[in-house]
Formats: C-alpha cells, sequence, structure tokens
C-alpha cells in the first residue's frame, strides 16, 4: 500500500469512527448539560425557600435519571427511602453505630440486588448510580455518628442530596453540606460557560481517543504486551472521559466553583497516571474524591484495629461498592495489595540508599542524601514507573471484552484467562518484591 493510500484509509477510518462517537458522546451530555442548566437557571432566578430548593433538585434529578436508565430507576428510589427510613429508625434506637449498621445495610443491599435480583443488563446500566448513592448514604449515616449534623436530614434533604442531577449519574462524591452550599449560591458569568465548554471539549477528546485512536496505533500483529497496553489505555482514556463529563455535568448546575467562578472540583489527574510515580498514586489520582470518602469514612473509621486491617478494609469495602463481581474485585485488591507492597518496599530501599524514592515525592525539606533531582533519584523513580505501567498494563487488560461481556458483567474465567496470557506477571513479580522487602 502506498503512502497516500494509507493516508486515506486512515482519515476515511477516523471519519467512520469519529463521528458518530462524537455524536453519541454529545448527545449524551446534551441531557446532563439541559438538567442541570435548568436547575441552576431557576435557582438563579427564584428565590426558593431551604426545601424548595432541595425539592427541585429531587425533582430534576429524578427526571434525569429516569430518562437515561427508564424503570431501572426504581432500585435508586428504593434505596434512597429504605435507606432513610433505615437511618431514622437506627437513630431511634442508637446514636452510636449508625455508620457501621447503615454500611453494612446498603452494602448488602447492594449485593443481593446483583446476585439474586436484578438481571445482569439491568445492574451494568445502574452499577455506578447505585455506587455515588451508596457513597452519600453512607456518609450521612458516619457524619451523623460524628455529630456533624444538628438533626436528621428531612426527607426532602435526604432525597434532593442523593437524587441531585450534578452528579448522580457519573459523580463525583460530594459531602451533603457541600451540595447544600453550591444550592444556596447564586452567579452567571462567562468564565462559567467557558469552563463549561473546555471541559465538555476535553472529555470529547477522551471518548475519541478511548475509541479511535489508541485501538488504531497499535495494532494486533504487535507483542502481546504491547496489545495489553492498549488495551488498558482505551479503558483509562473512557474513564478520563467520564470524569470529565462528570465535571461539565457539575458545572452546569453550578456546582465545584469558587466565589470568583474558578473550578474547585478536581476528579481525576491523567498524566500523573499515564507516566506515574507510583501505584500509590494512581490509587489517589485515579479518582480523587472517591479516594477522600475511602479515606475519610472507611480508612480513618479502621485506622484504630491497625494499619493492615484498615487498608484492607478500605480496598474490601471499595469492591463491593463497585459491585459483587470477581473481575472488580480482583482488580481492586491486587492494587491494594501491590500498593502496600510497593509502598513499603520502597520506603526500605529510601533508606538503605538514602534516595528520594519513595512512593509519595519527598515535601520541600527532602533528608535524603540523594534528592530527586539527582542521577541515582532519576534512575531508581525511573524504574518504578517503568513497573507501575506494566502493573497497569497487566491490571487494565481485563477491561476489554466484547459488547456483550461488557453488557453482562466480566466472569471468573475471563479474568484468570487474560492475566494467565501474561503469565501472572504482576502477582509473581510483587510476591518476589514482598520477599525482598521481608529480607531488607
Amino acid at each position: 500500500m502506498d503512502e497516500e493510500d494509507y493516508i486515506e484509509n486512515t482519515w476515511s477510518y477516523f471519519l467512520l469512527c469519529g463521528e458518530p462517537t462524537l455524536y453519541e458522546g454529545l448527545r449524551f451530555a446534551r441531557d446532563l448539560i439541559i438538567a442541570n442548566l435548568t436547575l441552576r437557571l431557576i435557582i438563579q432566578c427564584f428565590s426558593l425557600p431551604h426545601n424548595g430548593r432541595h425539592c427541585l433538585s429531587l425533582l430534576i434529578g429524578s427526571f434525569l435519571l429516569y430518562y437515561n436508565v427508564g424503570s431501572a430507576i426504581i432500585w435508586t428510589l428504593g434505596l434512597t427511602a429504605g435507606a432513610y427510613f433505615a437511618i431514622t429508625f437506627v437513630t431511634l434506637l442508637t446514636k452510636r453505630w449508625r455508620g457501621f449498621i447503615i454500611t453494612f445495610l446498603v452494602i448488602l443491599f447492594i449485593v443481593l440486588c446483583e446476585v439474586y435480583v436484578v438481571n445482569p443488563k439491568m445492574w451494568q446500566q445502574i452499577r455506578g448510580i447505585q455506587m455515588i448513592a451508596a457513597m452519600k448514604i453512607i456518609s450521612v449515616a458516619i457524619e451523623l455518628d460524628r455529630g456533624l449534623f444538628k438533626d436528621i436530614l428531612n426527607p426532602v434533604e435526604f432525597g434532593g442530596y442523593l437524587l441531585c442531577p450534578a452528579n448522580s449519574i457519573l459523580g463525583p462524591w460530594i459531602q451533603f453540606h457541600t451540595y447544600s452550599s453550591y444550592l444556596d449560591v447564586k452567579f452567571l458569568s462567562r468564565r462559567w460557560i467557558k469552563l463549561i465548554i473546555i471541559n465538555l471539549v476535553q472529555s470529547m477528546v477522551f471518548l475519541i481517543l478511548s475509541n479511535c485512536f489508541i485501538p488504531w496505533y497499535i495494532d494486533d500483529d504487535t507483542t502481546l504486551w504491547l496489545m495489553s497496553y492498549r488495551d488498558a489505555q482505551a479503558f483509562r482514556m473512557s474513564h478520563y472521559f467520564v470524569s470529565s463529563m462528570s465535571i461539565v455535568s457539575m458545572l452546569s448546575a453550578g456546582f465545584g466553583l469558587t466565589n470568583d467562578c474558578h473550578l474547585d472540583i478536581e476528579v481525576t489527574k491523567p498524566l500523573f497516571i499515564e507516566l506515574p510515580r507510583s501505584l500509590v498514586q494512581v490509587v489517589i489520582f485515579w479518582n480523587i474524591p472517591m479516594h477522600q470518602w475511602l479515606k475519610n469514612y472507611i480508612f480513618k473509621t479502621c485506622q484504630p484495629y491497625g494499619q493492615f486491617i484498615a487498608i484492607f478494609t478500605t480496598y474490601a469495602i471499595s469492591s463491593l461498592l463497585h459491585g459483587f463481581n470477581f473481575q472488580l474485585s480482583a482488580v481492586l485488591l491486587s492494587i491494594g495489595s501491590f500498593s502496600y507492597v510497593e509502598y513499603n518496599f520502597r520506603y526500605k530501599v529510601a533508606s538503605a540508599l538514602e534516595v528520594c524514592c519513595l512512593a509519595n515525592p519527598c515535601g520541600k525539606q527532602c533528608e535524603h542524601r540523594y534528592k530527586k533531582n539527582s542521577f541515582i533519584a532519576v534512575l531508581v523513580n525511573t524504574i518504578f514507573s517503568v513497573i507501575t505501567i506494566m502493573h497497569l498494563a497487566y491490571l487494565g487488560v481485563m477491561f476489554e471484552a466484547s459488547f456483550t461481556v461488557q453488557e453482562s458483567g466480566y466472569s471468573y474465567y475471563h479474568t484468570i484467562s487474560k492475566w494467565e496470557n501474561l503469565n501472572f506477571f504482576s502477582h509473581g513479580f510483587v510476591a518476589f518484591m514482598y520477599l525482598g522487602y521481608l529480607m531488607m
């Protein structure tokens, strides 16, 4: 094939792939933007009472959910109503264990729905929505225990918070007090519109990269590891698309902005994931609001029982919130164990070599002999970065599958076969690293 034919075929491919991808992405964005602009403009133009604003959020959010998932909304409404009655009933019995009891009941509800009640296709459609709602419910229950509310929320406040159109579909999670304060803010600004457009364009770029560009630039005739990296990167780009779109949704409702209309919320940091320093930082920057939620409500609650118990419980809760799915649980628990071993191993290496190579970068007052810009520090950190990139390819490869598999969920066999093709490299490498850590 000569150069002109190659260029023509490549351009035709991007047109055939890019146009429908962009069309579907913008159509999805349109619904989110219209619903949230409606919420913001009504708040902006009319002086509504406190409960009136929450009721408006509840109504518009319910309509948006029904428009997107249809009759499956009954499971989200059921979780919302059931959780409110559970919190009210438990509060009558005790004001000490509400966080633990509600967390247990919410996770039990999600697991039972996925395993026994809801059909797999419908569950895949609402899984993310249920997870966001569950995080909100658990945060309210734990904050009640911590005395951050004067009294239990009324049904309109609770429903408006859980079903708010700004983040009920894509997230990100925000505290109730943050949500309530955003409803009180009134503003109109050209910068606001500019921020919405910038993040919308960014989300569409990530979508086209995921669907069209990445599957094209590495073909199937290359090595197994390069194909694994390609598939994992395509999955990561789709995550960046969802994260950027969640910011578009928040901004359209006037959420996530400072008083002078600057962006005050960040969901992910693609550069820190594509060029990672460590798996620890990948975990932090993959979904920043969820990381904060897990840290504040799960890790800190379990910390008195020991560091390992706190870390294990945090990743266990995270995997259960994502759904009772072997693939997701295997990935999340693997990341948890990998990052735990990496963190401790790098601490030992940094101490032994006196080099700045901790999983998280040192602050301004680095006490290591070899600072971050020294040759040995750059070399060691580069080696760890390459290892992390290989871990990301290994962990992310299984998310590539046919549409049918994605629609109904991933099986045990699918997960194991993907890792078996890579000779269980990362699990073996981390086991070797852990032995090295014990011997140092």
